[in-house]
């Protein structure tokens, strides 16, 4: 059944196989059959794709004018090919069900808590497509934008000065900070520790095959119970963490997005790695893992439910520098401000190395990670190679040869295999600390905007009711910033400890390995030969070489002497 369809709103495809279109094209349907609001058709410029039923109207076949009749403006949209797309990544952030844009529009919106992203922007178009509502409570976080974001004036003096509302004295919205011993604090845990798992990856699809994407099994320990998210779940969720958290917690990253070769078993691999990392590190961490947010993702299975969810968390407004009004901490005195601020200072030198260290290691592991599996695997088949050449040369006079070359050529394979053992896990752990130490970098930077404006309170005129809560809120980061300190640290060092455990004892494993496998090679070569003397032949020997001649490697340090 094909028929004409005017388009009623703008729709910019967010994902592969949809069509953007552009309020007032005449777009031909060709299959409205879809299923879940999506109508498949061809637009003005010819290209074929899905958009919402509620975006486009039917029109009556009268009313339709013919092509030629009218200039009709094509869509300016890039589109991206199939080739290339990241279809299992951006597609519509409602599990590809739209809502009638006029219930949208016509929907009120509460001033200073949630507004539509294009108001935002620049104010609403009624012909174009709304926007799904997400949060822009008063500041939220941005990593890498201090200087325009927490500058001198704006959120950070509001902030210190008391304007940005306290609710701390919320209790299901507090974070606590304890102190175990003198001088040392930490994040304090409020539910019992679990663990997540990420299960097989799944490849499925929607509209009749005509998408595909990957579907990663989420399997939290209190419940037991699966969850299926796909990455662009994960994505949302790390964006909701950074707004919400980013500002004194440094959130774990997530995998890179791919362009190509995204169903590859070798990526689909790599990226539930790192998602099991992105996990686990938060499971970890007392207040990413008692957020809100993350049980949302963990436990949501019903489809209404998990878009109610979502919203609520678009539409926090304890984000960013607002979230700070939440950290109860322990008073401290000036001593320990002066403490701190050293511990602090000294960190923010350490992390700048360690930004340097970890990009050096990385590019490393992943030029090791290579090689192993080209250069060094082809030097070793090409070893194989050349002496069994040899040896078909030879012949039976020197059966030996064909035997090194079957080895090398078997050898070459333990270098393929071996790159995801020793170098991968370098890889991943390197990939997570990049993210980290740039989550640090930003928070150092706020750290330092905050005792920036602190000192300019303290010298203006201003009453000393803000003066005291500038003072208050300032060492409240403080204590907030040496307990995230204090978990990074701990967390690094078993990291670097097991990596480097891990690292070694493979290292150590595969080139015994390569040892026995040559050590065996020589017994089947010469199995009946037993060490000779290891005195070198003299120039007076008459006697002419024989069989008998090989060489114990084993109990002699001179086995490179001719014999």
């Amino acid at each position: 059944m094909t028929f004409q369809a005017k388009v009623l709103y703008d729709f910019e495809s967010v994902g592969e196989g949809e069509l953007s279109v552009k309020t007032g094209d005449i777009v031909t349907i060709t299959n409205p059959d879809v299923g879940q609001g999506w109508w498949f058709g061809v637009g003005v410029d010819g290209k074929e794709g899905v958009v919402p039923e509620a975006y486009v109207e039917r029109i009556d076949a009268a009313a339709y004018a013919p092509p030629g009749a009218e200039i009709r403006r094509t869509s300016d949209v890039t589109q991206v090919s199939n080739a290339t797309s990241w279809g299992d990544d951006w597609d519509s952030d409602e599990d590809h069900t739209y809502e009638d844009p006029q219930d949208l529009i016509q929907a009120p919106v509460y001033a200073s808590v949630v507004k539509t992203s294009q108001d935002a922007a620049t104010g609403r178009n009624k012909g174009s497509r709304p926007s799904s509502i997400v949060a822009e409570p008063g500041y939220a976080f941005s990593l890498g934008k201090f200087s325009s974001v927490f500058g001198k004036s704006g959120p950070v003096g509001d902030y210190l000065t008391g304007l940005t509302e306290s609710s701390a004295t919320l209790a299901k919205e507090a974070v606590l900070i304890n102190e175990p011993s003198r001088g040392y604090y930490q994040w304090e845990m409020l539910n019992e520790p679990f663990s997540c798992t990420i299960g097989t990856p799944k490849k499925a699809s929607k509209f009749g095959g005509m998408k595909s994407f990957i579907a990663y099994q989420v399997t939290p320990s209190f419940s037991n119970i699966q969850v299926s998210r796909r990455y662009k779940h994960f994505d949302w969720l790390h964006e909701r963490l950074t707004g919400k958290f980013g500002a004194i917690i440094a959130i774990p990253p997530l995998p890179e997005k791919q362009v190509t070769g995204r169903f590859e078993e070798d990526l689909i691999e790599h990226r539930r790695i790192e998602l099991q990392s992105f996990v686990d590190r938060i499971c970890r961490h007392p207040v990413l893992a008692n957020s809100d947010v993350w049980k949302h993702f963990l436990t949501q299975t019903d489809e209404k439910k998990w878009t109610q969810g979502k919203r609520k968390a678009e539409s926090d407004t304890l984000v960013g520098i607002s979230f700070l009004t939440t950290i109860q901490a322990p008073a401290i005195l000036s001593e320990t401000e002066t403490t701190i601020d050293q511990n602090i200072d000294e960190f923010g030198k350490e992390i700048v190395k360690m930004d340097v260290a970890v990009r050096n290691l990385n590019t490393v592991a992943n030029d090791q990670f290579t090689k192993y599996r080209t250069v060094l695997k082809k030097d070793y088949q090409d070893i194989g190679k050349a002496f069994s050449q040899l040896g078909s040369a030879v012949g039976e006079n020197a059966p030996c040869l064909t035997s090194i070359g079957d080895c090398y050529e078997e050898l070459s394979s333990l270098w393929d295999e071996q790159a995801t053992k020793d170098w991968e896990p370098v890889q991943h752990l390197m990939h997570d600390y990049k993210g980290l130490v740039g989550g640090w970098q930003g928070i150092l930077g706020l750290y330092g905007s905050m005792r920036e404006k602190q000192r300019e309170i303290i010298k203006t005129e201003g009453n000393d009711k803000e003066k005291d809560c500038a003072v208050a809120r300032v060492n409240t980061y403080r204590v907030g910033a040496q307990a995230e300190q204090n978990f990074f640290k701990q967390e690094m060092a078993v990291d670097m400890t097991h990596a480097s455990q891990v690292f070694l004892v493979e290292q150590i494993s595969f080139h015994r390995k390569m040892a026995e496998r040559l050590e065996k090679l020589y017994h089947d070569c010469w199995p009946n030969q037993e060490a000779t003397d290891n005195t070198p032949a003299t120039a007076t020997d008459t006697t002419a070489p024989t069989t008998n001649m090989a060489r114990n490697p084993w109990e002699s340090n001179d086995i490179y002497e001719e014999v």
